[in-house]
């Protein structure tokens, strides 16, 4: 989901930060730690915020988070696991309102969640504060399990378990969508749960069978993830098209065209040997030799990706020049806080930052940075846009200019991301002394190039909420894209 940069020296930056074993011994010797030593590792972690973060104040006053940092600080004062103040740094975390900043287990424990069998085996919707089987990878027959709603795991409750979540995973500003959608990723609800509850091998589940009533208790064994990937694409493969990073068709009536982006990222395709801009510029070709006066774009489950791909696509709507970012800022050149990264000495590259008015730097090398040209040839016809809450990072940023600029219709639930930016790009691991909790700190702010929206702390509202039930979901109904298609037929 993190945004790349085609400043190839500060994405190596960040990578060398991440992947040196030899700078920084993250061996924890000890299970329980003073309150000397969680006091130091969270004045660590504030100092790294405060000096590193460069959104730290957008959506809260400087008051208000010294507040969060002061209450949490004072919570300090008994002995705690790892866990227990990981937890505490989440929630301070998540009030910042910053979707691409993140606590990680230390490193240790994390190699043991992820390569472990901890993998909860299946895969969940949530709606309405419920969570919901979506996709099955144990061993109940589907019949039983399928569209179950989840009343319990190992005695925490779905309800307990979503407030606890709602409180330690970050988004932008006051947006709730992408925490919601995150769930239905295997990894992240996995992760989440033994964040909250401990690492475990065995899951104890309460759930009530689709059109039933009588809660079922069944034991059910986690697998690794390599495993749960292999029986995700035997039990629930994707169609042909739906393999590739983006395809786009024409409908046979020629009424409307259809493109699905389902990432932004250069690396997925190259893997699939694509590429996106001859992509673009072959679709809008067909679209403007056909003729055809709707368009549909499915940008749905798009987490974002490489920077300049949200700002090509957009390029096709407009026939003159903008302005994309507002601005692209660093607070620093170099940080003292990177002391507690495996690079200390790192720094931005020369002529990359310029100082500004404000006291931070400007990112002047960014290929989206300053005037951008329109793409040929300007689509001009209707534009009905699929987003939900998975839409984050350069999928937001590419909403929010289409949204200000074009008169599209969007179609589904609030996007994830801020629809004014976000704070990613460079985003160095911070491993703090003591605990060896690690801090993803995003180093630089994005703000874009729009203005009016009345709701400055969350994402792109669609014109018409759909949101789809279970039954839908394991049913392949696609509620959104059929309603598109409605709006078109009765244009």
């Amino acid at each position: 989901m993190k945004k790349t940069l085609r400043i190839a020296t500060i994405a190596l930056l960040c990578l060398s930060m991440r992947n040196n074993p030899d700078s920084q011994n993250e061996t924890i010797t000890k299970n329980v730690f003073t309150i000397e030593e969680l006091q130091q590792d969270f004045l660590a972690f504030r100092s790294s915020l405060e000096e590193g973060h460069p959104g730290l104040y957008v959506y809260k006053s400087k008051s208000a988070i010294d507040s969060v940092f002061n209450a949490h600080y004072s919570s300090l004062n008994k002995a705690m696991t790892a866990r227990e103040f990981m937890l505490i740094t989440c929630r301070v975390a998540s009030q910042i309102g910053d979707g691409h900043l993140r606590v990680v287990p230390p490193k240790i424990q994390l190699d043991s969640l992820d390569n472990g069998p901890t993998a909860i085996p299946f895969n969940v919707y949530c709606t309405d504060d419920k969570l919901y089987v979506r996709k099955n990878y144990s061993t109940l027959d589907d019949q039983e399990f399928l569209g179950a709603q989840i009343i319990s795991i190992n005695g925490h409750s779905t309800e307990g378990f979503i407030k606890d979540y709602l409180q330690i995973f970050p988004s932008d500003g006051n947006n709730v969508t992408h925490k919601y959608r995150l769930l239905s990723s295997s990894r992240y609800f996995t992760r989440y749960f033994s964040m909250l509850y401990g690492y475990t091998e065995q899951y104890d589940v309460d759930y009530i069978s689709l059109n039933e009533t009588a809660i079922k208790t069944k034991t059910l064994q986690g697998l690794t993830f390599d495993k749960l990937l292999k029986l995700a694409s035997e039990r629930y493969p994707d169609k042909i098209e739906e393999q590739k990073p983006a395809y786009f068709k024409i409908n046979e009536d020629k009424k409307y065209a259809y493109l699905k982006i389902k990432s932004f990222d250069k690396g997925q395709y190259k893997k699939n040997k694509m590429n996106f801009e001859k992509f673009l510029e072959h679709s809008f070709h067909k679209m403007k030799s056909d003729h055809i006066s709707n368009l549909i774009i499915d940008v749905r489950d798009n987490g974002g990706g490489t920077d300049e791909y949200g700002r090509i696509l957009f390029s096709y709507f407009v026939n003159q020049p903008f302005d994309y970012y507002k601005s692209l800022r660093m607070n620093k050149e170099s940080f003292d806080c990177f002391k507690y990264t495996k690079r200390p000495d790192m720094k931005a590259p020369a002529g990359m930052l310029k100082p500004n008015k404000d006291g931070t730097f400007d990112n002047v090398q960014h290929p989206n940075v300053g005037k951008q040209s329109p793409l040929s040839p300007t689509y001009d016809g209707n534009i009905y846009v699929l987003i939900n809450g998975w839409c984050f990072s350069t999928t937001s940023e590419f909403l929010s200019q289409l949204h200000f600029h074009t008169k599209a219709v969007f179609i589904g639930e609030e996007s994830g991301g801020g629809y004014y930016g976000n704070c990613s790009g460079p985003t160095p691991d911070f491993t703090l002394p003591n605990t060896k909790v690690r801090i993803e700190i995003p180093l630089m702010n994005y703000r874009m190039a729009v203005e009016n929206y009345p709701y400055p702390d969350r994402g792109l509202i669609p014109n018409y909420t759909i949101i789809p039930g279970i039954t839908d979901k394991i049913s392949n109904v696609d509620l959104e894209l059929n309603f598109a298609k409605k709006l078109i037929e009765n244009k």
